[in-house]
């Protein structure tokens, strides 16, 4: 059967979290089953619009992002699917202040929505946007659908359900400031516009406790179709319920979910199939990539493995769509994990475009599996572990004289098989093997620039090995100077002198920044067959900064806020790194200081 027509229109999972020029972010509330360094960094750049495909970013734009987006910006994920990279940056570690994790025992639910809710402040009002979709928040390329709502002014509707979403976001992130109940009612007064060709007649969210219903769907209708990466054969059985005028229901899937329930699938006289979908590896010895790739898609992405969930029905000119997080299972539509599902009625030419993803998909002849019976997955034995120690987590670090002590709550963490070892480290060091019953582990005197409440576990039992990250909360909680002192070590004082040139007089050429993957530390002296530099030659002069104060307030406004938030940390390095620049840095701070005074810059 052939199958053309036009496709959905493509674009940026990212664009959908960037703001408009001029506008900044007031709020953002991101939730995904996984997440992985390089996304968790993308999603954060582009927040403050300063992504790029073709770069991971630079240690100076995260530097701004995190600064900017401190105390705003949550991402929350399901504990235990915090992907480690093979080669983890030393900036990891800052990453921690955005992640919260949900407790789910993965055997009985997850946590498991795919959402971004988003408060933009501009010069004239705010707008909000909802983007609902399948794209967890990893760098590998999958096949996803999603869909963004702007909100406020006076166009669109009221959606019910929305503010559930803002809830169960607020209430999961934990921002300080953000009470989920007002939350709730501000977003639920709020009139949506819904991309073209299609209403939204609700948004749903399960709550996780197993009591929603399976889709209710006409007796008969003119097509039906089930898109999925993961089925079972109760939610197909009930889908199946309805008539279809042809007889062919459509099933995409993956070849191996359609033969694993080869006699369920039989009740589909349509099967289509594409790769299964990529995830981030937790096994160390594939690496999560090291860039952020192509920018994620909104409605379709690159011909990668199949990720999109989609139910579709057309009962003469009435035509259907469920899409969101939600696999074709009984565990994601009856309740037993959080999941959004969006419905919304649509029209000929966003049905037009489910046809083009049919047709890019593979047939596969029900025939050849009618006779076969359905098999059960093999069970990952590290996986399990992995979700037995995600699940019993109860662990906090605390700081005090003697240095960094994880401590777990409860008894400690350990897989049921006595035959699998557990490691455990801070993500900025190294593992070191994790004890039955010893519910403390010293880490020790930790620099300040490598503190950090994330940590890498690691699984392992005949040869074989899984490795995450999860975190665990300080005590005394860490502050923005840890943020500082780990960007200035890498950075350097050249390094971040360059940095506030460039804010304050725009220089293009204002030196290399490496990504902020990478490790390599500034040299403390420059090796004597490269000619040496000075600090003042970096320093701005008077003229500089009174003329990036007459051409940009903001602009200045913006530098002087990050000289006074990293010069303490570049001064105390200096110290090491160069004992003469040290004393110019002095200097710096005192013409700083005067002619900010001098200007009444705003505090």
């Amino acid at each position: 059967m052939k199958i053309t027509s036009t496709p959905w229109p493509s674009q940026s999972y990212l664009k959908a979290l960037r703001p408009e020029p001029g506008a900044g972010v007031e709020l953002a509330l991101l939730a995904a089953y996984s997440a992985d360094p390089v996304a968790i960094v993308a999603a954060l750049l582009a927040l403050v619009a300063r992504d790029n495909d073709d770069t991971d970013g630079s240690r100076r734009d995260l530097a701004d992002a995190i600064e900017t987006l401190r105390g705003k910006a949550r991402i929350v994920v399901q504990r235990g699917r915090l992907a480690k990279m093979r080669h983890t940056p030393r900036l990891t570690g800052v990453l921690d202040q955005f992640l919260r994790e949900v407790p789910f025992d993965e055997r009985e639910g997850s946590w498991h929505p795919k959402a971004a809710l988003i408060r933009f402040c501009g010069v004239k009002a705010s707008e909000w946007r909802l983007w609902v979709g399948s794209r967890n928040l990893t760098a590998p390329e999958n096949l996803d659908v999603g869909l963004v709502l702007v909100g406020g002014g006076r166009q669109g509707r009221v959606i019910p359900g929305v503010e559930g979403i803002a809830h169960a976001l607020a209430v999961q992130a934990d921002l300080p400031g953000v009470r989920p109940d007002h939350l709730a009612a501000e977003v639920a007064a709020l009139r949506w516009r819904a991309p073209a060709g299609t209403r939204i007649d609700s948004i749903f969210m399960a709550k996780g406790d197993g009591r929603s219903k399976l889709p209710t769907l006409p007796r008969r209708v003119d097509a039906l179709t089930v898109v999925s990466p993961f089925i079972d054969a109760t939610f197909l059985n009930h889908v199946a319920k309805t008539e279809v005028a042809d007889g062919r229901r459509i099933l995409l899937s993956t070849t191996r979910e359609i033969e694993r329930l080869a006699a369920t699938t039989a009740r589909f006289g349509a099967l289509y199939a594409l790769d299964a979908p990529d995830y981030p590896s937790s096994d160390p010895g594939s690496p999560v990539a090291e860039t952020a790739g192509a920018a994620l898609l909104e409605t379709e992405t690159l011909n990668a493995g199949l990720h999109a969930k989609l139910l579709h029905f057309r009962m003469g000119t009435k035509r259907k769509l469920w899409l969101g997080s939600a696999n074709a299972t009984a565990r994601a539509w009856t309740g037993r994990n959080v999941e959004i599902i969006v419905q919304a009625s649509i029209t000929e030419t966003i049905e037009a475009g489910l046809l083009v993803l049919l047709g890019s998909a593979r047939t596969v002849d029900p025939i050849a599996h009618e006779k076969l019976v359905d098999v059960a997955l093999e069970a990952d034995v590290l996986d399990v572990a992995r979700s037995q120690v995600a699940s019993a987590w109860r662990a906090g670090i605390r700081i005090d004289d003697t240095g960094l002590t994880l401590v777990h709550a409860a008894a400690t963490p350990h897989p049921h098989d006595l035959t699998i070892h557990l490691e455990v480290g801070l993500i900025t060091g190294d593992f070191a093997p994790w004890p039955r019953g010893q519910q403390e582990i010293a880490f020790g005197q930790v620099p300040r620039d490598q503190q950090t409440e994330l940590i890498q576990l690691a699984v392992s039992k005949d040869g074989l090995r899984r490795e995450w990250m999860q975190r665990a909360p300080a005590e005394p909680p860490l502050g923005p100077d840890r943020d500082r002192a780990a960007f200035v070590r890498l950075l350097g004082v050249r390094g971040f002198l360059l940095w506030i040139a460039g804010l304050l007089v725009g220089i293009a050429n204002a030196g290399d920044d490496d990504s902020w993957t990478s490790d390599e530390l500034p040299p403390a002296r420059p090796p004597s067959t490269l000619p040496a530099w000075r600090v003042d030659q970096a320093l701005p002069t008077l003229e500089e900064i009174l003329g990036a104060w007459a051409r940009d307030r903001n602009g200045f406004d913006r530098a002087d806020r990050r000289i006074r938030d990293y010069l303490p940390a570049v001064l105390e390095q200096a110290v090491v790194d160069d004992p003469a620049g040290h004393a110019q840095l002095e200097a710096f701070k005192e013409l700083w200081t005067m002619v900010r005074h001098g200007l009444g810059t705003r505090r």
